[in-house]
């Protein structure tokens, strides 16, 4: 029954969300590149804060990457505090030593070829994820093995979350993204669906799931590549919505990180 009632939950929640939603059309087939930022702030000391630049592509191509290199990346906190982000790979701006604070907004700039980008997003607080388990769920005309995380949702609206699972250490590109209007206060059991039958479970996957509270702006636009065509976080959304102020698309975010593992068995 509590499975039943989770998929409801989630069946009313992507109503809610794709029935008020604007969203940009782009046809990256003919639109000149734009540059794509993919920016976090994060409370990991292990992690620190990463910013990966990069140009669009097109559709029909090979979707691989194409960096941003040279520009000048610097994250300022609430207190003035200025950090900067060296290009530490090709494209790849970071600084291990910036580790954020609940309750405290981040200020993202970017300077490239003259163009000056902006962000801002503020670190929410952390809800624990308590347990990952092992489930059986139908998938058409047989039952495959599924990975739930149990986390319980704090009374009061505005917690939002995105999820991301690695099957022995590989990317599973599915995006799981969730704010609590139909949930709020309760005990979540989402099962975390994967939508390629080369991504089916077996006995002895390491399956890794990544938990992030994130802020509302970053939910939108997690959501939003959960319903695109593509499904992937590797390539641009086909309607993105985002929080960089600037000729540009792509997300920054201040997010909490937390991280869990468990065998299939």
């Amino acid at each position: 029954m509590e499975k039943k009632h989770s998929i409801l939950y989630l069946a009313l929640l992507l109503f809610s969300v794709t029935s008020c939603e604007k969203t940009i059309d782009l046809d990256l087939d003919t639109t000149t590149p734009l540059i794509v930022v993919d920016g976090e702030v994060t409370n990991s000391v292990t992690l620190g804060s990463t910013v990966k630049l990069s140009y669009t592509n097109k559709v029909k191509s090979d979707n691989s990457i194409v960096p941003l290199t040279g520009a000048t990346v610097t994250i300022q906190e609430d207190n003035g505090t200025v950090y900067s982000l060296p290009e530490t790979a090709t494209g790849i701006y970071q600084n291990p030593g910036l580790v954020g604070i609940t309750g405290k907004t981040y200020h993202l700039k970017v300077i490239t070829n003259g163009v000056t980008l902006t962000s801002s997003s503020k670190m929410p607080v952390m809800v624990n994820l308590d347990s990952l388990v092992v489930e059986d769920f139908p998938f058409f005309d047989k039952t495959v093995k599924v990975v739930t995380p149990f986390y319980n949702d704090p009374k009061g609206f505005g917690n939002n979350y995105n999820l991301f699972m690695f099957k022995n250490g590989r990317l599973i590109k599915d995006i799981f993204a969730y704010d609590d209007s139909f949930i709020d206060g309760k005990k979540i059991t989402f099962p975390l669906i994967y939508s390629r039958e080369s991504d089916e479970f077996k006995k002895g996957d390491v399956i890794e799931v990544v938990m992030n509270c994130i802020d509302y702006a970053n939910y939108k636009y997690w959501f939003s590549f959960s319903q695109s065509s593509t499904g992937s976080p590797l390539a641009v959304p086909d309607n993105p919505i985002s929080n960089i102020t600037g000729n540009a698309i792509g997300i920054f975010g201040a997010n909490t990180y937390q991280k869990k593992n468990i065998v299939i068995p």
